[in-house]
């Protein structure tokens, strides 16, 4: 869409650049405003560029993990974090995007000036440690779900002696070769970190707290001759709305997330089918492993070599959850200790706090953090009444199998927005307090049934309420953003 000759764009602060920030960038800018990006790492990438682990690797193949602007040239199918972050990187360079990034300053605080209509935005130099106030007329949050590691606060931390650390956090250069290396967690990061470990450590011991699904993953490597034939553009798009449409008929009306349903029982079927595979011969371990929840209970896990590396005979899985530390290890729930020389916390993230760490004051001195409490909502996850110029990408129940399609519809819902505040000469937008009522309803009657609310998990908050997860198909969403942009927003002039 070009850019009004006429009357200039909102000047706009982007805060964070993985792939919710470069999605918000490009869409702006290519509609005519003036966008800073906000970046605390020292190059694009979000979560990608945090977490460095080893084995780290998306679970949404790359087809459907990338802009539909941006395909990629994906050498495998479900890419590494190093090409992820070359993929961001490439983008950001491509869309002209790379001169509006601010890398190494972290947003601290927001607070909406009624009298001026803008925002005050207050950016901490994270290289010389000190702090200024810049004024934008709107602010976008693309700070993402995973990017706030959890850290256990177990009793006794203080008299460990050895090392321990996040995996988010992974300590450059670190050989944890013929060591003894505790793992807590088996979710997704563990599993990819649990099967890169296995057989370098001196012995792995993998502390459960309750088992989820597994699922193969069936990833590999592309062929040169497989790479140029999803160079072209006719193949590359049947690829991706094959996989698109293989999701929503799953997703559609709520089916994957519906206990007992037909979609339910066939992936747990699959699962229960993988876990008599790899365990015919160790029927306690099976046992272990198989969860009592819905597919969807917790997040499931998607990987072919999670399981075949518990087998291993320098690999301890412990049924049980870690309630505290000692000097020389861990201490279980049955109150057995452990020695390990390292402990890695695979304990996710604080997906269920959004905009930790940045205090956001509104219109009418209105504190976001209180408004919320413990349950974070908002219009399509994008806006917030009281909160007027401000949106989100990847906020409160926005998150589903195609994440990245999702950005790209809440940054056009944005772009629509800030464009017609500019043609109407408007100082400032905000959802109507009616329609964020009315969707959170609907949410709240669609999720409190659902799969996610069965077990804890990130997806819900402190009061139990499932704040991260979508319960339906993209393409709900999508129209949904695509007809209500315009009626759910109060401009005032």
């Amino acid at each position: 869409m070009p850019s009004s000759p006429h009357k200039p764009g909102a000047r706009v602060a982007v805060i964070g650049g993985g792939f919710a920030g470069v999605a918000a960038g490009r869409e702006l800018l290519r509609r005519g405003h003036d966008v800073v990006i906000y970046e605390a790492a020292d190059g694009p990438g979000g979560t990608w560029r945090a977490n460095r682990f080893p084995g780290v690797e998306v679970d949404t193949p790359a087809v459907m993990y990338s802009y539909s602007f941006a395909p990629g040239n994906w050498t495998r199918e479900f890419p590494g974090g190093a090409e992820l972050r070359a993929y961001l990187e490439v983008v950001s360079r491509d869309e002209g995007l790379m001169p509006l990034f601010r890398f190494g300053h972290k947003v601290t605080r927001l607070v909406w000036d009624d009298a001026a209509a803008h925002w005050a935005v207050t950016v901490r130099d994270l290289a010389t440690g000190t702090s200024r106030t810049e004024r934008f007329t709107a602010v976008v949050s693309a700070v993402g779900l995973l990017n706030i590691p959890r850290h256990p606060d177990w009793p006794g931390r203080e008299d460990y002696t050895g090392e321990m650390f996040h995996t988010a956090e992974w300590p450059e250069g670190i050989d944890l070769a013929g060591r003894r290396v505790a793992v807590v967690g088996t979710g997704s990061t563990s599993a990819q970190v649990v099967a890169e470990l296995a057989g370098v450590a001196g012995h792995l011991t993998v502390f459960q707290r309750q088992p989820g699904w597994v699922d193969p993953k069936v990833g590999r490597t592309y062929t040169e001759v497989e790479r140029a034939r999803r160079r072209n553009p006719l193949r590359r798009r049947l690829i991706r709305w094959q996989l698109f449409l293989k999701q929503e008929r799953r997703w559609l009306g709520g089916r994957i997330i519906r206990p007992g349903s037909g979609t339910d029982e066939q992936l747990v079927e699959a699962c229960r089918r993988y876990l008599d595979e790899v365990f015919a011969d160790h029927p306690e371990l099976k046992a272990q492993l198989t969860p009592t929840s819905a597919y969807l209970g917790k997040r499931a896990v998607h990987s072919s070599t999670f399981y075949p590396a518990l087998l291993r005979d320098d690999v301890t899985l412990v049924p049980r959850a870690v309630v505290g530390m000692y000097q020389k290890g861990l201490i279980d729930a049955d109150g057995e200790e452990h020695v390990v020389d390292v402990v890695i916390t695979a304990t996710g993230f604080r997906a269920a706090e959004f905009l930790h760490g940045i205090e956001v004051i509104g219109r009418g001195g209105r504190v976001l953090a209180e408004k919320w409490g413990d349950d974070p909502m908002a219009f399509l996850g994008i806006t917030v009444d009281e909160m007027p110029n401000f949106f989100m990408l990847y906020g409160p129940n926005t998150n589903w199998y195609a994440p990245v399609f999702g950005m790209e519809k809440q940054a056009l819902f944005i772009g629509r927005t800030l464009d017609e505040l500019r043609r109407r000469g408007a100082r400032s937008v905000e959802v109507k307090p009616s329609y964020v009522a009315w969707l959170n309803r609907w949410l709240k009657r669609r999720l409190d049934s659902s799969s996610f609310a069965q077990t804890p998990n990130y997806f819900r908050s402190a009061s139990g309420r499932v704040v991260t997860q979508w319960p339906d198909g993209a393409s709900v969403y999508w129209l949904l953003t695509k007809l209500l942009w315009k009626r759910s927003a109060r401009f005032e002039s």
